[in-house]
């Protein structure tokens, strides 16, 4: 798993170790005699997230990660924090962070360490609050020209929309493969069925590819932006691998008839194991594109 936590990044899978989210809502109690109490609801609790983490001195400084945590709870900042899908959570607080050394060697240096860090969503500044939604009687209502602002669309970012764009084409990319597995496994005991839904499928496949190359152009643009170039040109092989992949799949899936269905299947389980292989590979620097985009490091 990958996330990233403001300039945090944990990208190694042998750093995480769960991953608890909490969601709630608050109820105010009334009494009322002679009767239970009625519950009013005021509103969203704070989002809260828990991380364990692993730390070992195989693959990483385990005191100099924990110091790294400890100074971004003594920075007292809202962080954007950003799974490895992609997924944006919102702006957090470290509130709490707990560590438990494991192992260390014979002059005390930390082998080995588990830490729990605490998050807390972060909504805004009670300092600088929203303008009031009610105008008093009498007041002058404001005017269009300063209101109109904040009503505006924020203008989507190059690096943005590639993003998206990627990720639409890659869910694609999934769901044809998923397709593609189901009909196979329809294959091994009823042929007949599995070649009438054959095109049908291929329709599917195919499908993905526009979207493929819609994302291989919009990430090639990106080549120029020096804090993103590298994960846009890996981002642009592994896509354009894959849409490779993909399109030698649709035309062996045209091609297919009784006699070889069972063949062109078989191919096909290649094909996925590739494209699978390529798909993850891609999720590491596009989730750091992502993160980029959401707390606008890029003005792309």
């Amino acid at each position: 798993m990958f996330a990233i936590l403001g300039s945090i990044e944990f990208d190694l899978i042998t750093y995480f170790d769960g991953l608890e989210i909490s969601y709630g809502a608050d109820y105010a109690e009334h009494a009322l005699i002679g009767r239970k109490p009625r519950l009013q609801h005021v509103g969203d609790k704070l989002d809260e997230i828990k991380i364990d983490l692993v730390f070992h001195a195989s693959y990483c400084s385990p005191e100099a990660e924990l110091l790294r945590l400890r100074k971004a709870v003594t920075a007292h900042e809202a962080m954007s924090f950003v799974l490895g899908n992609g997924d944006y959570r919102g702006r957090f607080v470290i509130t709490n962070i707990i560590s438990t050394g494991r192992q260390t060697d014979k002059t005390g240096s930390m082998i080995a360490l588990d830490a729990q860090l605490a998050l807390r969503e972060y909504t805004g500044d009670p300092a600088t609050p929203r303008p009031v939604a009610v105008v008093s009687a009498g007041s002058p209502l404001p005017l269009q020209s300063k209101i109109a602002p904040a009503l505006a669309i924020p203008k989507i970012s190059p690096l943005a929309q590639a993003v998206s764009t990627v990720k639409g084409a890659l869910s694609m990319v999934s769901k044809a493969l998923s397709a593609v597995a189901a009909v196979k496994q329809l294959a091994s005991t009823d042929p007949l069925t599995a070649l009438a839904r054959l095109p049908g499928v291929g329709t599917v496949v195919g499908n993905a590819l526009p979207g493929l190359g819609a994302a291989v152009e919009q990430m090639g643009a990106l080549k120029n932006i020096a804090s993103v170039a590298t994960d846009a040109a890996q981002t642009v092989q592994r896509v354009s691998r894959m849409r490779g992949e993909i399109s030698s799949l649709t035309q062996n899936m045209a091609s297919a008839n009784a006699g070889n269905l069972l063949s062109v299947l078989t191919s096909a389980n290649g094909t996925i194991q590739r494209v699978d292989s390529e798909i993850q590979g891609v999720n590491l620097p596009l989730a750091r594109m992502t993160a980029a985009a959401v707390t606008r490091r890029v003005g792309a």
